[in-house]
């Protein structure tokens, strides 16, 4: 048993530029899949929560949505709610994806440091996908930019080998060869002394009811293509266990919303069959979550200007 005096504890921001990796590097750190990843830009529009105790440290880990500039009302709801996420973080860890080369430390990543510093805050550069470089003697020019910069730490990490469904580092050396591990113990030497947050079992505190809606979106922008992706959400209407001929099963209830009426046959396919392959690799996640057989009734509903709707945004934890 473990002392509250004894307790360490810390609120760790993971922040950057949109399709930075920070999903996945939760997903690795914690070992379990809580933020949803596609390869589309604003996959993550919630602050996501994960949770890794180890020892008498807890680490609490926000996801927060990509960081951009863009004008639309919809994206600067998500840029605020990662502005939020981070002004309450011990600490930010800010990810910079080096595979373009030097322009990983642009502007706008500066920005976010500097940000975190006038907070007073503990800030670490995580130095993305270093293994895009052509050899290891290209990363210490780029890394020496970083001396006037004054963060706690700057960490550099190989891409995640995660698994494209659950989001799982694969091997047992994964989180050890990419430097995830490394990265844990840089952010623990930084958390202050003080009462753990959560139980040591619990990996995250988002609803289940969101957590399922999330994801079938995640499965939306897997499947569909185009623009469409960015005008769908998704609301779990209800949550409930049955009985059939097979015994137990969690009967899962949800709406997917389109803005048009005709993006309503894109969603559906030829004869349905987009949706119910969008509904099928769902219920296989969702299974994993709930720890039993799952039946999700989905349909899809048209609601124009839903992105506008305050009560619609609020349900889907936006």
């Amino acid at each position: 048993m473990i002392s509250m005096d004894d307790m360490r504890c810390g609120l760790v921001a993971l922040v950057g530029l949109p399709n930075a990796g920070k999903s996945t590097l939760m997903n690795a750190i914690v070992g379990e899949k809580v933020g949803i990843i596609s390869n589309k830009p604003n996959t993550t529009r919630i602050t996501v929560r994960g949770v890794l105790t180890e020892g008498v440290n807890q680490l609490v880990f926000m996801d927060t949505p990509g960081w951009n500039r863009s004008a639309k009302a919809f994206d600067r709801r998500l840029v605020q709610q990662a502005a939020g996420a981070a002004a309450e973080a011990d600490i930010v860890a800010i990810l910079a994806d080096i595979g373009g080369g030097a322009a990983a430390f642009g502007p706008d990543v500066r920005e976010l440091v500097d940000q975190a510093k006038q907070r007073q805050q503990k800030v670490v550069l995580v130095v993305t996908k270093i293994d895009k470089l052509k050899s290891k003697e290209a990363l210490l020019p780029l890394l020496g930019k970083l001396n006037d910069w004054n963060v706690d730490a700057v960490v550099p990490l190989a891409a995640i080998k995660a698994d494209p469904h659950d989001g799982q580092a694969k091997g047992a050396n994964a989180r050890k060869v990419s430097g995830v591990e490394r990265l844990v113990a840089e952010l623990v030497k930084l958390i202050p002394d003080g009462p753990w947050l959560f139980p040591p079992e619990q990996v995250t505190d988002i609803p289940l009811k969101l957590r399922l809606a999330e994801l079938t979106r995640e499965q939306a922008m897997r499947q569909l293509h185009q623009e469409l992706p960015y005008q769908i959400g998704v609301i779990t209407e209800s949550v409930e266990e049955v009985e059939d001929d097979d015994g137990n099963v969690t009967l899962i209830h949800q709406q997917l919303l389109v803005s048009k009426e005709q993006h309503k046959p894109m969603v559906l396919g030829n004869r349905g069959q987009m949706l119910k392959k969008i509904g099928t690799f769902s219920r296989l996640e969702m299974q994993k979550v709930v720890g039993e057989r799952v039946r999700l009734e989905l349909h899809v509903k048209v609601a124009e200007k839903w992105l506008e709707r305050e009560q619609w945004l609020r349900e889907m934890g936006v």
